[in-house]
């Protein structure tokens, strides 16, 4: 079985950004469940969001780059790009996992997929206008 990547092109951009979103979300998560299970109570969640968050973003930056903005032109300026946007969501994240967990007593794990969902809206943003603009005519 093939995948029709013309299908895919003709979705509007949102619904490929959500889409590849939802993958690396989904990786992500993965990523810090598997580590919070290897090294809890050793490390820090808080660290343990940070090691999660190393080992996804260049798997997310390729998903966007490729399969939702179809960035061309540098790899290196829109990798500089993106992690400058992908940190900025990184903070929100921090300090939104902080707040649930210190704060509303939540479980770090239904605490970390909730700061995921609220961080999506904020990174399509980023994303869209910073990361993978199209420069030029």
């Amino acid at each position: 079985m093939s995948l029709d990547m013309g299908l895919w092109w003709r979705l509007p951009q949102n619904l490929r950004f959500l889409a590849a979103g939802a993958y690396n979300t989904a990786f992500g998560y993965a990523a810090f469940v598997v580590l919070y299970v290897l090294l809890n109570p050793r490390v820090n969640y808080l660290i343990v969001a940070l090691i999660a968050y190393a080992v996804s973003v260049v798997n997310a930056f390729a998903t966007h780059r490729w399969l939702v903005f179809r960035a061309t032109g540098g790899v290196a300026a829109s990798f500089l790009r993106f992690n400058l946007s992908q940190a900025a969501v990184l903070g929100f994240g921090m300090a939104g996992l902080y707040a649930f967990v210190q704060i509303g007593h939540m479980n770090p794990l239904a605490a970390q997929a909730l700061v995921l969902g609220l961080s999506v809206a904020i990174t399509f943003v980023l994303h869209s206008k910073f990361s993978f603009r199209r420069m030029g005519p």
